[in-house]
């Protein structure tokens, strides 16, 4: 979840977006997941980035927007067995956002399935430290452009939280529209009962295929 509404009557069990490609991956079993800016990489997991994964997970204010509470050690281990099981499934996760100048784990980006709604949802968590520098917006736009010409997705979307502004203007930044209003575990078991907005975006004609 990357962590206004009109006066429309909002659905609180409309699905997120179509998703046409269920197992991209079962096209491209090959397929890096490595995504690169000028200042970032987006890549897997690695065993030895659990503790920089748990300084943010367990940190109040960066949960606030992406979990509602900071996670316990068990729920960690769940990101991570989920991640992973998404990766090998479809060819893609929620990933390790890495300083490319020093190789430091400063975040959480990536794309991933749903399993309450018919939807791949990218999403973004940076470090507080490194909050204002335009990180999220570099990765989100790597990210969608990933999904269209690697991934071969019609469409995506993002979940954020009502309250948080910085999200909501990097989702349009990458030309996401408001989609509907829901509560965060109708788009996902693992997710609390929590106000969300849910963004959208269709490929856009001219994007390659895979």
């Amino acid at each position: 979840m990357a962590a206004l509404g009109s006066r429309r009557q909002w659905s609180r069990t409309a699905p997120i977006l179509d998703r046409n490609d269920r197992n991209p991956r079962s096209r491209h079993p090959h397929m890096s997941y490595d995504i690169e800016t000028d200042r970032l990489l987006i890549r897997p997991w690695q065993p030895d980035d659990r503790p920089a994964f748990a300084r943010m997970a367990e940190d109040a204010e960066m949960m606030r927007y992406v979990n509602g509470s900071p996670m316990s050690s068990a729920q960690i281990d769940v990101f991570f067995a989920r991640q992973n099981a998404n990766l090998t499934r479809t060819g893609m996760c929620m990933g390790a956002l890495v300083l490319r100048e020093t190789g430091e784990v400063i975040g959480v980006a990536g794309a991933q399935p749903l399993d309450r709604n018919p939807s791949h949802d990218i999403g973004w968590w940076i470090w507080k430290a490194h909050w204002r520098r335009g990180y999220a917006a570099e990765a989100a736009a790597a990210i969608v452009d990933h999904a269209w010409t690697r991934l071969g997705l019609a469409s995506i979307g993002a979940v954020i939280d009502p309250a948080n502004i910085a999200s909501i203007g990097v989702a349009e930044k990458v030309g996401m529209q408001l989609r509907h209003r829901t509560t965060a575990d109708q788009t996902a078991s693992w997710r609390p009962v929590i106000d969300v907005l849910v963004f959208g975006i269709e490929r856009p004609r001219a994007a390659a295929e895979p």
